[in-house]
């Protein structure tokens, strides 16, 4: 019998610590999927602004080009607007390059914009010190969960009804 009770209790601690990996491997696989949506969020981003900013150069170009075709000067108004359209796009842009790089846990060589991990002190490719970052966290607001009461219908139109008639007489 005692056999048993120690197969029992080895049996259970075996599965204890199972549990504790798998907690922990789920733990660490849900990390990595939500950076890598967030990731995929940000470049999206990025490439919708960019494909804009090509679509306002084009629009700038046929600017030039019908006003020059038609020998009159270019209408700076017009072009300075989207030129600064242009502009407020790539100021996202970088806001959005520098919340990727969060993302990725990684930062830029302050000398040569070489990729680093986050935690390098000196740059691989020209040997920089690197200042150092505290760590960034992002916290995300969990959703709520809204519940909605369901009320039978029944009885508040036959409220309706007699409160109609009691208004006739």
């Amino acid at each position: 019998m005692d056999f048993f009770n120690k197969l029992g209790k080895k049996a259970n601690e075996a599965y204890k610590v199972t549990k504790e990996k798998a907690t922990e491997a789920y733990k660490v696989t849900k990390e990595k999927a939500n950076d890598i949506s967030e990731e995929i969020k940000l470049k999206s981003k990025i490439n919708s602004l960019e494909e804009k900013n090509y679509e306002i150069y084009a629009e700038i170009g046929e600017i030039v080009y019908n006003e020059v075709k038609d020998g009159k000067d270019v209408s700076k108004d017009e072009v300075t607007a989207k030129c600064e359209e242009i502009s407020r796009n790539k100021d996202e842009i970088e806001k959005l390059r520098t919340e990727l790089l969060a993302v990725k846990k990684i930062k830029k060589c302050v000398n040569c914009g070489e990729e680093l991990d986050i935690e390098v002190e000196f740059c691989s490719k020209c040997g920089k010190e690197q200042p150092k970052i505290e760590k960034i966290e992002i916290k995300q607001e969990p959703e709520t969960v809204k519940e909605a009461e369901v009320v039978e219908v029944k009885d508040a139109e036959n409220n309706e009804s007699n409160n109609e008639e009691n208004n006739n007489q």
